[in-house]
């Protein structure tokens, strides 16, 4: 290949063709533009660009999930990381103002100075309105409440027909009723429904059993299979008597008497043998 030889370049010439108004003088001050374009374009992409984004220099995005805002800042600034708390949202799992996400998430290989997008838990719960959830089945009652971000509280089965219905709701011992969720009842999200629920008996009523007399221990196992509740038990000391017998119950036993699934009965109890 021969070498370009500048001795013969006349640049008087080409100057002189660059004021000229001629289709080569248009043509050679669009070559002139574009060469200088591509220069500019060339020392961009391989110079300037390389070093104010350290070019082909990465690290490891850590993991930044459960840690409290306030250690954020320091923890990154020390493994060049920048961050932004580009959302908040709540969770009832995780503790207040911590990282619950994070993009780019943990593991991915990043530049240098890259700005991590944080979202942290809320400081308060965010207000529901709570889902009307009576007369559902238990379990599509939990669903629902899961759905709107509430918890499944305490169960009591009460007798009624309707087995596994959810009949009554309360928050805190207060009753919720069917007006106040038709008006829009607000509570904290995460909070806490206790749910009486039937238990598929109904108010069947049979003949009251006699108990008195009765070791305690038995009687325990018969009210369990007759549907019935033990409430007090009132120990008394009973001479001539084994201690544990059943002495005296509430409501008294006679004869033709009905109860119903689910009532309870409170018992007097022989405490233990008095010597004469």
């Amino acid at each position: 290949m021969q070498n370009f030889d500048f001795k013969g370049f006349d640049f008087k010439q080409i100057k002189t063709i660059l004021n000229e108004d001629s289709p080569k003088a248009l043509a050679l001050n669009a070559l002139l533009m574009l060469t200088v374009v591509l220069f500019l374009v060339i020392c961009f992409f391989s110079m300037y660009l390389p070093v104010t984004t350290n070019h082909g220099e990465t690290i490891t995005v850590p993991n930044l999930e459960g840690m409290h805002i306030d250690k954020v800042k320091e923890f990154l600034e020390e493994r060049d990381f920048r961050f932004v708390v580009s959302d908040s949202a709540y969770d009832d799992k995780a503790a207040a103002l911590t990282v619950i996400k994070q993009d780019p998430k943990e593991g991915e290989r990043v530049k240098i100075n890259r700005r991590i997008h944080l979202t942290i838990k809320a400081l308060n719960a965010p207000l529901e309105n709570l889902p009307n959830i009576l007369d559902n089945p238990v379990r599509q009652a939990d669903q629902l409440l899961d759905s709107h971000g509430f918890k499944k509280g305490k169960i009591t089965y009460i007798p009624h027909i309707g087995k596994n219905a959810v009949l009554r709701i309360s928050y805190k011992g207060r009753n919720i009723s069917k007006e106040d969720l038709e008006k829009g009842f607000p509570l904290a999200k995460g909070s806490a429904i206790d749910m009486e629920v039937g238990d598929g008996l109904g108010n069947s009523e049979f003949d009251l059993p006699d108990l008195t007399g009765r070791p305690l221990v038995e009687v325990e196992v018969l009210l369990r299979g007759l549907g019935l509740n033990m409430g007090s038990i009132i120990y008394e000391k009973a001479s001539g008597t084994d201690m544990g017998t059943v002495l005296k119950q509430s409501p008294a036993f006679s004869q033709g008497r009905k109860i119903r699934v689910g009532a309870v009965i409170d018992l007097w109890v022989a405490e233990h043998q008095v010597k004469e």
